[in-house]
């Protein structure tokens, strides 16, 4: 038999080594997305470029709760700018804090901050595995869990003797957050997907798209607010139904497109191959007929979408 102190001495460094494990494995996902963008692939915070973060942000709006506030940052590129670049700091810095285990609560509620943030901004992609709600959900646990175990016997914390908010995290307070993490998991699944009946809030097979009031009565902004986020609508025609009864149908290359919302990051409103290309998340403003009424976007490979014009 196992006596009671050789027991709970093996308990006491079994919880360390496991919060090390999962405290520096949380960490490295934060500091190896800092180090891409900063070091590999430092076009993804150029706001110029193509490839700048902002690229993923435009498709990640459909399903966000927050899409409002997302196309908000969008539509004003310095404050886009400056938050990919906070965003990516804070990544960096809390990723570093929980891998070595320096400033050990306050690296956990960086992260916990930042996996809140996924959720609310990708939480609803992933089109096999649902990756980014599991992701977020998992890092929140985590985060949660280090926060209120505070810095284990193998960190740095321990080794200066430095423990900074510990005075904060009372009982009640774990309590609170461990019972906050389990509604974090299970709401936002339940929102983005369902819980009774899988159906995803946002759909992410087929394209839709809705027409949106335009900047003056002859131009509409087409909306692409559900589909695939790797691939773009493809739009083969549009037939314009007049208030008098008529019909004016446009091929691809006869769209005239006024403005294409969030460039160069939504690559949208461009005609390659006798299409017009749509991409999940954009915003296109195109010139309708006087007098249009509704009107039916002939898609490649997608189910026809009619939308109305106010």
């Amino acid at each position: 038999m196992i006596a009671s102190s050789t027991r709970d001495e093996m308990n006491d460094w079994g919880k360390a080594l496991a919060l090390r494990a999962s405290s520096f494995s949380m960490g490295f996902v934060f500091f190896a997305g800092a180090w891409r963008r900063f070091y590999n692939a430092p076009a993804k915070l150029d706001v110029n470029s193509v490839h700048f973060l902002g690229n993923k942000l435009v498709g990640a709006a459909p399903g966000s709760p927050i899409e409002s506030v997302v196309h908000w940052v969008l539509a004003r590129p310095a404050i886009a700018d400056f938050a990919t670049h906070a965003l990516t700091l804070g990544e960096g810095l809390a990723g570093l804090g929980l891998m070595l285990g320096a400033l050990t609560r306050i690296s956990a509620l960086g992260a916990a901050l930042l996996n809140i943030a996924l959720m609310l901004i990708f939480g609803w992609q992933g089109y096999e595995c649902l990756d980014e709600w599991t992701m977020a959900a998992l890092g929140f646990a985590i985060s949660v869990s280090v926060m209120v175990y505070g810095p284990s016997i193998y960190s740095l914390d321990n080794i200066v003797g430095l423990d900074v908010l510990r005075s904060l995290f009372t009982r009640p307070v774990a309590i609170g957050l461990t019972v906050f993490s389990i509604l974090f998991t299970v709401s936002f699944y339940a929102y983005y997907f369902g819980f009774w009946n899988l159906e995803r809030r946002t759909g992410v097979s087929a394209y839709r798209i809705v027409a949106e009031a335009g900047p003056s009565a002859d131009i509409a902004t087409l909306y692409v607010n559900a589909g695939a986020s790797p691939n773009a609508a493809y739009v083969r025609s549009i037939a314009y139904h007049l208030k008098d009864g008529r019909e004016v149908v446009q091929q691809a290359d006869e769209i005239e497109v006024v403005r294409s919302h969030f460039e160069p990051w939504s690559q949208s409103g461009s005609v390659a191959d006798e299409v017009l290309l749509l991409r999940l998340g954009s915003k296109t403003d195109i010139r309708i007929p006087a007098g249009t009424a509704s009107a039916t976007i002939d898609l490649i490979g997608n189910e026809d979408q009619t939308v109305t014009f106010e």
